[in-house]
């Protein structure tokens, strides 16, 4: 009797031991979770601010290449009134 009374008390402590052991897993990976979705959000932010820094120069380009196409559209306009007179 005394040997299934250590054996439960074994069996136990092995139950135990296996739950700490996966609530500290758990915890592993929430914590690992925790910091990809961090890294996921430090690397979207980031892809933003390319993306903005992008389109702020293509912004300003659009507007100099919209510039380079007025000078040349009066450029046309001169030469095509020079030709009428």
């Amino acid at each position: 009797m005394s040997n299934l009374v250590e054996l439960e008390k074994r069996f136990e402590n092995a139950i135990e031991k296996l739950e700490l052991a996966l609530a500290s897993n758990h915890m592993e990976r929430t914590s690992e979770s925790s910091k990809e979705k961090e890294q996921t959000m430090m690397e979207s932010h980031d892809n933003i601010d390319d993306l903005l820094v992008k389109i702020d120069k293509l912004e300003r380009a659009s507007k100099s290449d919209a510039n380079e196409i007025d000078k040349l559209v009066r450029k046309l306009k001169e030469i095509f009134e020079l030709v009428d007179d």
